[in-house]
């Protein structure tokens, strides 16, 4: 038994080069063919009362840290940063989004070098139900001004007892 088996051992390994040349056909349809498939879009969900998410990763330390500011002044956040908020500050700050620019700027602002240790930062702001995220890179040339005053508006706000 032990040398049938090892019989069928050696010709499975003696074979085994031979059988992986073989390949199957598989039918294509014609590209000229194909037709987009209309889907719908993603949509996001917010808690209610959210007001602006914040995200802030990368960097030397590798960071992953996100703000989640809500319209009552309230923040959720995973970071060792805990800022505290009024109501009218988180107003102050939607209104001033909207002035800058904000709301008007891409969804993306990103260097063709996205080497070395610079932060990644994600914004996004609710207003009246509708959101805007736009996404960046620290250090991105040609960035807008509408996004650098954005960046150092929300970071004033979040860091600004906190040294950071």
């Amino acid at each position: 038994m032990k040398l049938s088996l090892r019989l069928v051992w050696f010709a499975f390994l003696t074979f085994l080069p031979f059988l992986s040349a073989c390949s199957v056909e598989t039918a294509h349809a014609p590209v000229e063919n194909i037709e987009a498939t209309p889907t719908t879009a993603a949509t996001a969900t917010f808690a209610p009362n959210t007001a602006v998410i914040f995200k802030r990763s990368g960097g030397i330390a590798g960071l992953n840290e996100a703000w989640t500011i809500y319209t009552d002044g309230r923040i959720e956040t995973n970071s060792t940063i805990q800022p505290e908020l009024s109501a009218k500050t988180v107003e102050q700050l939607l209104s001033s989004l909207d002035s800058i620019g904000f709301f008007d700027l891409e969804d993306s602002y990103l260097p063709d070098d996205t080497c070395c240790d610079r932060y990644f930062y994600q914004i996004t702001a609710v207003q009246s139900s509708t959101f805007h995220t736009v996404n960046t890179l620290e250090s991105t040339p040609d960035m807008p001004e509408a996004l650098q005053q954005s960046l150092r508006l929300i970071q004033t706000v979040l860091f600004e007892d906190n040294n950071q």
